[in-house]
């Protein structure tokens, strides 16, 4: 018999079930709530299928409270990916995930949530509309020699230029947070959009040791030009957070760093290098397409359970660009004070 269980602390069973799901993302483990909760006091819920004593799929939500943009039900906020996952065959097609949308639904309209979220990888049976504006750009990895000769001349040109610039990347832990940082929040300034806190990347390294790594690009001098925080999960590699000074540009850290991604990526034996998420009509999609790699639609689903209200912010930021125009003129002090406050109630 197919029953639900919902949980706020589940236990090593969850992410032993994520982990040998293969449709499963790096959203799906279970650290992502508590690192929602840690930060930014969000509430996680955590569904699992069971039948029969067994786990047969999950969803992990999180109840986001906002008094900016109301209160939403997300899976998962502040990731590319997230959703239902359920096992094949163990019931009637899309029964298992019907049953967690449902249970959802439950959880929406006792917490006051005026919309479900649910952040698909891949298409599921499930009876709602998908919202198909953005991708996700895919890069299959081969070998490093492989890679660096089916790249344009002109990317080898720029990764040439940085390295003989003085340029070097390397890989490190939470001993370069603070490096990330200063690079991540100013360059978040520049694009008009409110910055996560210091403790969000700090609680992500700590939660997902051995997931989560950082990547860092210095110049001669040592200092910080360009940096990342990279997710692995299975054979993939995902840049979920990376930035460059503008200031820097003109010695293609970005170039050095994407490339130190997928030079290092094969070496380890990593088959995908995920260059996250874009809208369709994004400038940084062609960027992202120059290495290689291909758009692969992500097909959200947006399911309101509050008839008539506004539309969240991940699905219409267009009533926001005054706020995003003014933000990108304040002070980086100011922004990185005001900023996390503000960036814990977007779920983008």
């Amino acid at each position: 018999m197919l029953t639900i269980v919902r949980e706020q602390h589940p236990d090593k069973a969850w992410d032993r079930f994520v982990e040998q799901h293969p449709a499963a993302t790096v959203a799906h483990l279970s650290g992502w709530g508590r690192i929602a909760a840690s930060v930014y006091g969000h509430t996680p819920v955590y569904l699992m299928a069971m039948d029969d004593g067994e786990p047969v799929g999950v969803l992990p939500l999180v109840s986001m409270r906002s008094r900016i943009f109301g209160r939403r039900l997300v899976s998962m906020p502040f990731l590319d990916y997230g959703g239902v996952l359920a096992t094949e065959g163990a019931a009637a097609p899309g029964a298992i995930e019907q049953a967690l949308v449902d249970e959802a639904m439950v959880v929406a309209g006792e917490t006051g949530a005026a919309s479900l979220s649910l952040r698909q990888f891949q298409p599921v049976p499930l009876p709602h509309p998908t919202a198909n504006e953005r991708v996700t750009m895919l890069l299959p990895l081969t070998t490093a020699d492989a890679m660096w000769k089916a790249l344009p001349s002109e990317r080898r040109n720029r990764v040439r230029k940085g390295e003989k610039s003085g340029l070097t990347a390397a890989w490190c832990g939470r001993e370069a947070l603070e490096d990330f940082y200063g690079v991540f929040a100013v360059n978040m300034r520049d694009l008009g959009s409110p910055v996560h806190s210091r403790a969000f990347f700090r609680h992500v390294l700590d939660e997902l040791p051995g997931t989560a790594r950082v990547l860092v690009v210095r110049d001669r001098d040592g200092r910080a030009v360009g940096a990342a925080v990279c997710l692995f999960f299975r054979d993939t590699v995902m840049m979920s957070w990376v930035s460059s000074l503008r200031e820097a540009f003109a010695l293609c850290p970005n170039f050095v760093l994407y490339w130190e991604v997928i030079r290092s990526a094969c070496e380890q034996g990593y088959r995908t290098f995920d260059l996250g998420r874009s809208f369709r009509n994004a400038g940084t999609l062609e960027f992202k397409r120059q290495w290689g790699a291909q758009s692969h639609t992500l097909p959200w689903i947006f399911i309101d359970s509050t008839p008539g209200a506004a539309p969240s912010v991940e699905r219409d930021t267009s009533r926001f660009a005054t706020l995003i125009s003014a933000w990108k003129r304040l002070p980086v002090p100011a922004a990185n004070l005001i900023g996390p406050w503000i960036r814990g109630q977007v779920p983008n």
